[in-house]
C-alpha cells in the first residue's frame, strides 16, 4: 500500500528537461513583470508619491541622497540569489523558486513602470541609473541559480537523484554567478551613486 502511494505520487511529479524548466521559469518571470506593470498602471492618487520621489530625485541630483553601506548593498544584491540557492536543497523549491522569480520580476517591473508613469522618459532614465544597470547582472545570475535549484527541487520531490547533488558541484556550477553578483555589488556601491547623481542633476534640478 505504501509503495503504491509512493509510486503514484512520484508519477505525478513532472520530469522536465533543461529547456522546459527554463521556459517555465521564464514564464513565471514574465507573469511577474506583467503584474508589476499592471499594478503600477492601476495605481491611483499618485500625486503625493510623485512629490515624494521628485524631492528625493532632486536631493540625489544635489549629491545629498542617502549613500548605502557596503553591507546593505551586498544584502540587496545577493538576497534573491541566496534564497533560490537555498530553496534548491528542498522539495519546497519546486514551488518556491518560481514564486521568487515572479516576485523579483514584479518588484523590478513595478518600480520601473512607476518611475516611467510619473516622470516619463526622465523617470525611465532615473530608474535605469538606480537599479537597471545592476539588474542586467543580477537577473541572469538569478536565473542560473533558479534553473539549477528548480531542477534539483523537482528531483527531490520525485525522490530521484538530483541532477547536481553534491554541494561542491553546485557551488562550482554557480561560481560564475557569484562573480557577476560581486561585480554588481561593486558597481552599486561605487559607480551607481555617482551615475544617479549625474542623471538626477541633469533631469530633475
Amino acid at each position: 500500500m505504501t509503495a503504491g502511494r509512493t509510486s503514484s505520487r512520484d508519477r505525478a511529479v513532472p520530469r522536465l528537461d533543461g529547456i522546459t524548466s527554463l521556459a517555465l521559469l521564464g514564464g513565471c518571470f514574465l507573469l511577474g513583470t506583467l503584474a508589476g506593470f499592471a499594478f503600477s498602471c492601476l495605481g491611483g492618487g499618485s500625486e503625493p508619491l510623485r512629490e515624494y520621489l521628485l524631492r528625493y530625485l532632486r536631493q540625489a541630483g544635489e549629491g545629498a541622497a542617502f549613500a548605502p553601506s557596503l553591507f546593505s548593498v551586498i544584502w540587496e544584491v545577493f538576497r534573491w540569489f541566496l534564497l533560490v540557492f537555498l530553496l534548491g536543497f528542498t522539495a519546497l523549491g519546486a514551488v518556491g523558486i518560481p514564486a521568487v522569480l515572479a516576485a523579483r520580476a514584479f518588484v523590478l517591473s513595478y518600480a520601473a513602470a512607476t518611475f516611467a508613469r510619473l516622470f516619463g522618459l526622465s523617470g525611465m532614465a532615473a530608474s535605469f541609473a538606480a537599479f537597471g544597470v545592476t539588474a542586467l547582472l543580477t537577473v541572469p545570475a538569478l536565473f542560473a541559480a533558479a534553473h539549477n535549484g528548480f531542477r534539483c527541487a523537482l528531483s527531490r520531490l520525485a525522490h530521484d537523484p538530483p541532477p547536481v547533488s553534491p554541494l561542491a558541484e553546485r557551488l562550482a556550477l554557480l561560481a560564475p554567478c557569484v562573480g557577476l553578483l560581486a561585480l554588481a555589488a561593486a558597481l552599486q556601491w561605487t559607480v551607481m551613486p555617482a551615475l544617479m547623481t549625474a542623471v538626477c542633476a541633469r533631469l530633475f534640478s
